[in-house]
This record gives structure tokens, C-alpha cells and sequence, in this order.
């Protein structure tokens, strides 16, 4: 049946397939688009009359186009359409009957069922303008359809997500039938069926060559960390990747003890042994021949051990400042300081904000035969040649302390600690700052200048550190969008107010290919440098808050986290969803 559709300032456009109710529903939400969303009225008017021409969906047209950010436009049809968005993210695969639809049709008109109970049948929908479809579904299945609007980006991820896992059940099944047939070969029972896979001839059919071939997945993939993760009936193997945990195998409980123990050999730790937790190193070769380091880590739990292997690829480090992130004044200020012959550089994040690799950067910076460099660490991550590296060990007292103590009657140059963690640590660290020697530490703070205070809750007098601090880095990693595939996205006028850009600034998204990991590649750093100038150790020296210390450092030219991520967001290196997912301002 063919309708009009009167948007009050285009020309009536002729338009296929809608009711008179949707045609009003229609009617307004591009209404909002225009009015709330900033967009054109020349681009409605271009979607709406190739949509008649076509004869196709206005709403998958606009979605095709990706002229609008993928979660405001599902949140704005589930309002006018008067139905509830779901959050694909939160979905359990498991639970999905993906079975009742055939999987092209529902890549092909996006539509997912969720959930089946008695005679209805819930639906995800990208587009819910598709009623002859819906009626298809409706007539083929014999069942009542409840309805629910998804984001279109989550979508395609949680689509990709049943594919990959029905491939992994495929070779999952695969590899029950092959254990099952090397216990009725050899007739061994459960607890000694590791020996019979380790000693076999067939590589295809061990479990050594099972875990090796997961490993091997994940340097491929640049994971920095694997965990393998026993539960009540299944064991879960998770990579991480640019900072994020994906899901990437369930394997039966079964299984579990045999992929635990084959890790533990490869550690040389004691596998007998699950009460208490163990650390142990073991390397592997990646597709390219090349050695890589992974550290091991068991912890117990109540379904069994938990292991995370932290992969530690030292043939990927870019050890360069031009590679950390900083813009020309943060790389000019850090430079400066590393050129300084004695003194303080403090890098302070959370766990996992890259601060390691940008001390390892400034050592490497440092490097030369004229020089004596010594690190403490807990536990060394990457081993640089010419340098002198010790871990620590507090079962026989070889704590940061006592091997700085020792580090200061070795004839020191550059010292790197690896964390103030107490108020021991911080003062020969700050001792030997003052004494003519370069320290760089770490610090657990959110803010470079929070940093101060934490030095001072440690005891430290403020003379000292205003003495031998020369520059406090705050930092983090965001994850950077992939130039083959990323896209503009188009943000309404309130949010770019909100974040002083102007209408004309270019804003990109993640779309994802097979070049990335659902749109991004790779990470950066986005930096917050504090310097104590002479003006600013007076400020701390009268003991002025932390709020006061960032007030006049902004003043004066420090470029906030904040203001570091909008400076990337604005170049198209990062997307807005990932710097709020970072910067929590």
C-alpha cells in the first residue's frame, strides 16, 4: 500500500509499505533527527526519495548511509515506535534460539531472536519498519512476536559472535570424537588420558598441541593476556585485546584439567600442587618462528585453578617516544627531563594505563655504554640488553628497599624503580634523586598532581619532594580506531556543544573488519604532564590543595587528560565512546 509522508518543510514524498500509523511514527522521528540531531533537510529528502525509488525500508537506508551515531538511532526509534531497546553486549549466546531463523535471513533483514517462551517468540530488531517481513515470520513459525530495537553496531558484533562460536563447537565436537577414540584405542580412563595425548604420534590429537595452537591465536591477535577460567560445567578461555576481555572459547568441563596441567608443565610448576597460587615463565614460538616470553600465573577457586598468561612479545615494543602518543609540547617536556642529570620522573595510572612501557621507553631513550643503568622490578616484563635488572623476591627478603640500598653502593647513573609501593621505598628513592642520580618510579594516583598528596600520606616531608621531583606523568591507553574501516559519525548539536567542538570537526566511529577488533587497532597513550616550575614548588610548599595545584598548572599551559583525549578524538585517532569509556570526566 503505498502512503505520503508530510515532513512540514519537504515536498510530500511517495513511500512504499507503510501503514498510516507508522508513516505518523515515521513522520516524527525524522522530525527529531532534523530538529535534535542537526540533520539536514537536503539528506532527508535524498533518503526518502531513493528509498521510494527502491522500493526498500526508509530505516535501513538511513542505517546503510551510517549518517547517524548507531546508539542514538536506536534509542530514538525504540522511543517513537514505542518499544524497548535491548543492549545486544549483555546477551548470553547460549541462551539465544538462533535455530528458529535461518542465519542468512537474519543477517540479511537484521533480526535476531532473543528468547522463545510457550507461544512467543522475542525479536532483536535493527529496523522495526519491516513488517512484511515480520508478518513472514510471524505466518512461518506459528508464534506471537515481542519486539525490541538494537543497536545496529551491536548487531553485526553479537552476529560475528554466534558465527565464531559455532565454529568453535564444530571443532570442539571434533575434538571430543578424537579423545574418545584415542581412551577406546588405548584404553585408558580420565586420569591418565594427558600421558596418552602427550605421548601421541598424531599431532592433530593432543592436547599440547591444542593449548599451543590457542596461544599461538593470541599473539597473532596482539593479545596481552590470556585467562583460562574453570567454572561449574565449562571452562572458559578469554584473550585480551587492546585492553578489553573477549570471549573466544567454552570448552566442556571435562577438558579442564587436562588444558590446567599441560600449562603448568609448560611453566615448570608443581601440578600436584592447587591449594595455593604459583608463578612460573615458559616461552613459546609464534607463526613466525620467533621466541616469546609468557608468564604464568595460577590462583585457586572454588570450581578449580584460574590461570592468566601474560604474554610478553618483546619483538612488537616499539621502545620510541614518538611511539608513546604524546603530542610535540608533552614529548618536548618528557625529553627534557630524561636529559637531566639527577632528579625525579614519576609516571603515575592505574593497573594497566601503559606506565611500564613508557619507563622502558625512557630507559631505553637513556641507553648508552657511558652509562650505568639499574632497575628494580617486581616482576621484570621486558629485558633490555646493557642494562641491569633485578627482581625482587620478599620470601628471602629482597624487597624494593634493600635492593636500592644496594643499588646506591653500585655506582649508579639512572635508577628505575618499578613502583613506590611504601614509605621506605619513596625515601631512598627520593634520596637518591637528590643525591645526583635519575630515578623514574611509578605511582598508583588518577591525576599527576594527586601524586604529591600520595607522597606526602607516605611521609615524605613536601621540601623533599619539591626538591627532587622534576615531573609527575599521568597517563592511560585508549584504544585507536582502525583506519581501514573507521567512519564518520555524525553527533548532535548538544553534544558537540558540550564538548566545545565545532559543527564542521569530523568526528569518527568504529565500524570493524578483518583488519581490527570490532573497529580498533592497537592502542595509544593520552598523557597529563605536570612540571614543577619554581612558581608551582612555592604553591606546594604553602601546602595548597590538589584542586589549587591543577588550577594554576591548567593556567599555565599543562594539557589535562582530558583535553590530551579531545585533542585525539579531534584527528580522528580515537572515537568518543572510547575516550568516555577511559576519561570519566
Amino acid at each position: 500500500m503505498c502512503q505520503y509522508i508530510n515532513l512540514g518543510y519537504t515536498k510530500k514524498v511517495l513511500i512504499y509499505g507503510y501503514n498510516k500509523m507508522e508513516k505518523i511514527y515515521i513522520n516524527n522521528f525524522f522530525k527529531r533527527l532534523i530538529l535534535d540531531y542537526g540533520l539536514k533537510r537536503e539528506f532527508v529528502n535524498k533518503i526518502l526519495e531513493f528509498s521510494r525509488q527502491q522500493q526498500i525500508s526508509i530505516i535501513s537506508h538511513l542505517i546503510k548511509t551510517q549518517a547517524v551515531d548507531s546508539s542514538y538511532l536506536a534509542h530514538l526509534l525504540a522511543a517513537e515506535f514505542f518499544l524497548t531497546y535491548v543492549d545486544l553486549d549483555t546477551i548470553n549466546i547460549a541462551q539465544i534460539p538462533v535455530n528458529i531463523i535461518d542465519q542468512k535471513f537474519q543477517e540479511k533483514y537484521q533480526i535476531l531472536p532473543l528468547a522463545q517462551e510457550n507461544k512467543k517468540l522475542l525479536l532483536a530488531l535493527v529496523d522495526p519498519t519491516q513488517q512484511l517481513i515480520l508478518d513472514n515470520i510471524r505466518f512461518a513459525t506459528g508464534l506471537i512476536l515481542e519486539y525490541k530495537i538494537a543497536d545496529e553496531k551491536k548487531f553485526i558484533k553479537l552476529i560475528k559472535k554466534i558465527k565464531e562460536t559455532s565454529l568453535i563447537k564444530k571443532n570442539i565436537t571434533s575434538l571430543e570424537d578424537q579423545f574418545k577414540a584415542i581412551q577406546l584405542e588405548n584404553n585408558y580412563n580420565n586420569s591418565n588420558l594427558v600421558e596418552t595425548l602427550d605421548n601421541s604420534n598424531d599431532v592433530d590429537l593432543t592436547i599440547v598441541n591444542y593449548v599451543n595452537k590457542f596461544l599461538v591465536d593470541a599473539i597473532r591477535r596482539n593479545a596481552s593476556d590470556v585467562h583460562i577460567e574453570p567454572y561449574h560445567n565449562q571452562l572458559l578461555i578469554r584473550f585480551r585485546i587492546d585492553g578489553l576481555l573477549y570471549s573466544i572459547i567454552d570448552l566442556p568441563k571435562y577438558l579442564t584439567s587436562r588444558i590446567i596441567t599441560r600449562l603448568k608443565i609448560m611453566a615448570q610448576l608443581d601440578i600436584a600442587e592447587r591449594r595455593i597460587p604459583q608463578d612460573g615463565r615458559f616461552q613459546l614460538k609464534d607463526i613466525n618462528d620467533r621466541n616469546v616470553d609468557c608468564r604464568l600465573s595460577t590462583c585457586p577457586t572454588i570450581h578449580g585453578e584460574k590461570l592468566v598468561i601474560r604474554i610478553l612479545d618483546n619483538n612488537k615494543m616499539l621502545l620510541e617516544v614518538d611511539q608513546l602518543g604524546m603530542n610535540t609540547i608533552q614529548k618536548k617536556e618528557f625529553i627534557k627531563a630524561l636529559a637531566s642529570p639527577h632528579g625525579m620522573i614519576l609516571v603515575t595510572g592505574p593497573t594497566g594505563s601503559g606506565k611500564t612501557i613508557t619507563l622502558y621507553t625512557g630507559l631505553s631513550f637513556l641507553k648508552k655504554t657511558t652509562l650505568n643503568i639499574s632497575t628494580v622490578e617486581n616482576p621484570i616484563e621486558i629485558i633490555l640488553a646493557g642494562i641491569n635488572q633485578v627482581n625482587v623476591n620478599p620470601a628471602i627478603g629482597l624487597n624494593f628497599a634493600c635492593v636500592l640500598r644496594a643499588f646506591l653502593r653500585q655506582d649508579p647513573d639512572i635508577i628505575m624503580v618499578g613502583e613506590m609501593r611504601d614509605q621506605e621505598t619513596a625515601e631512598i628513592g627520593i634520596k637518591a634523586a637528590q643525591t645526583g642520580h635519575l630515578v623514574l618510579s611509578t605511582l598508583h594516583t588518577n591525576s599527576a598532581a594527586d601524586s604529591l598528596i600520595r607522597l606526602e600520606n607516605m611521609n615524605i616531608p613536601t621540601y623533599n619532594i619539591v626538591a627532587s621531583v622534576q615531573i609527575i606523568i599521568a597517563q592511560r591507553l585508549v584504544r585507536r580506531l582502525c583506519m581501514h574501516c573507521k567512519v564518520e559519525q555524525h553527533l548532535p548539536r548538544k553534544i558537540l556543544s558540550k564538548l566545545n567542538l565545532a559543527l564542521d570537526n569530523k568526528i569518527f566511529t568504529a565500524k570493524g573488519c578483518s583488519h581490527c577488533t570490532e573497529g580498533y587497532k592497537g592502542r595509544t597513550g593520552i598523557f597529563e604532564i605536570l612540571k614543577l616550575s619554581e612558581e608551582l614548588k612555592k604553591i606546594i610548599l604553602q601546602k595548597n590543595n590538589v584542586f589549587e595545584i591543577n588550577q594554576y598548572a591548567r593556567e599555565h599551559g599543562m594539557q589535562t587528560l582530558y583535553l590530551s583525549a579531545l585533542e585525539k578524538l579531534k584527528q580522528g585517532e580515537i572515537s568518543l565512546s572510547e575516550m568516555k569509556r577511559v576519561i570519566k570526566d
